[in-house]
């Protein structure tokens, strides 16, 4: 999947996300910021170090289920969801609180589009 891929399937503003990204082989093929997130690169690595801390160990995470870590960008507190779609296909997505009850809601918005696409 590319970026052009990612937006024509998330073609809407997506509430309650700040970031989504999309790796396979390890690295960020695709990437979304909310339209008040700055689209840089530090903005970039700011993210993508939070996935980076955890990378190693998602190798050992189920297939068809949603995780959830607790992160903080910048100042701010927020849990970055996780789905593994295959052997290395992930999403990563940030929501933009620490509530818990966006991750169904994410995952119906986000994940699942993502998802059939693979299919």
């Amino acid at each position: 999947m590319n970026r052009n891929e990612l937006n024509e399937i998330l073609d809407k503003p997506i509430k309650h996300a700040e970031a989504i990204f999309v790796y396979e082989g390890g690295i960020p093929t695709a990437y979304k910021f909310a339209p008040y997130i700055p689209d840089n690169p530090d903005t970039f690595f700011m993210y993508v170090s939070q996935i980076d801390r955890i990378y190693q160990h998602l190798k050992n995470i189920s297939f068809n289920k949603l995780y959830h870590h607790k992160v903080r960008v910048g100042n701010k507190e927020m849990y970055m969801f996780v789905y593994r779609i295959t052997d290395d296909v992930y999403v990563f997505v940030f929501s933009d609180s620490l509530d818990i009850e966006l991750g169904p809601i994410l995952f119906k918005q986000v994940i699942k589009p993502i998802i059939n696409h693979f299919k």
